[in-house]
């Protein structure tokens, strides 16, 4: 298995103008329906902070993109958003999904892409505990999925991982997450597409067994997981591909509304909380 080391803009100036619009529309359509999954599984509300976060176009006739979040009982926050210059080779499409702070469940996170000729994933389940010293929280939760992050590594060789050249957001990721590039074949956006749906599965799994969280400790992980998103958020490394296609304004206030600093809709405490 090979490894990429560039950045993103590298990847894109690398690969040249490509026209990706037929997986970004592949990248649409799964997305969708792993949207679908959670909408049908938790009572969601679109909050009003992200209205008008969308630049309306065609796809192909240049920048097209949209930033709506959603927050419930049960999700604190979650981010489901596209942006794309398909002519351009550039695609980035994500669904992050923060849970309650009644619960110890990990979050969520995805992001389908085309950095110029690769087509990319990552999905991870990023943990709302320290994995290091809560033992029980990591064989609850990651130790299971370690023997399939194993196997698809050693099945195909012909992916790429990619190791982000920003220390930060190697130190973000957990130790099962799927992170690779791959050739602009179908198979690649195949086996990332398979990925996040299994992903997917096994977080909505964790609802039907999850730990409660006693009260006494609900704030604490609620500000932890709010801190978790905003670093993350500010720190993404691609944030200047952002500034770029939509101007720094622009730019910030997408990068506010993946955290949700201007929500309006409550935090999620669980039902009846």
């Amino acid at each position: 298995m090979g490894e990429t080391l560039a950045t993103v803009q590298e990847l894109i100036d690398e690969s040249g103008p490509i026209d990706v619009t037929d997986i970004y529309e592949q990248w649409r359509e799964a997305l969708a329906g792993l949207m679908h999954q959670v909408e049908s599984r938790f009572d969601l509300k679109l909050d009003p902070s992200t209205n008008g976060l969308e630049v309306a176009g065609e796809i192909g006739s240049g920048i097209h993109g949209q930033v709506q979040c959603f927050s419930g009982p049960d999700i604190d926050w979650m981010v489901y958003s596209w942006m794309a210059d398909t002519k351009n080779g550039f695609a980035n499409l994500h669904l992050t999904i923060s849970p309650g702070a009644h619960v110890d469940i990990p979050g969520f996170g995805l992001a389908f892409a085309n950095f110029g000729a690769r087509p990319w994933g990552f999905i991870d389940l990023f943990p709302r505990r320290d994995l290091v010293t809560d033992t029980d929280y990591y064989f609850k939760y990651y130790d299971q999925l370690n023997a399939g992050w194993l196997e698809l590594r050693r099945n195909n060789p012909w992916l790429d991982w990619f190791t982000s050249p920003t220390a930060y957001i190697r130190a973000a990721t957990s130790p099962i997450a799927f992170c690779y590039s791959g050739p602009m074949e179908q198979r690649t956006t195949d086996i990332i597409i398979k990925s996040a749906q299994e992903r997917m599965n096994d977080w909505l799994g964790f609802w039907d067994n999850p730990t409660p969280v006693p009260v006494s400790e609900r704030e604490a992980l609620l500000n932890h997981t709010v801190d978790i998103r905003r670093k993350v958020a500010e720190l993404d490394p691609a944030n200047h591909i952002a500034v770029r296609l939509f101007g720094e304004e622009t730019a910030n206030n997408l990068v506010e509304a993946l955290w949700g600093a201007h929500r309006t809709l409550p935090h999620a405490y669980g039902p009846g909380a």
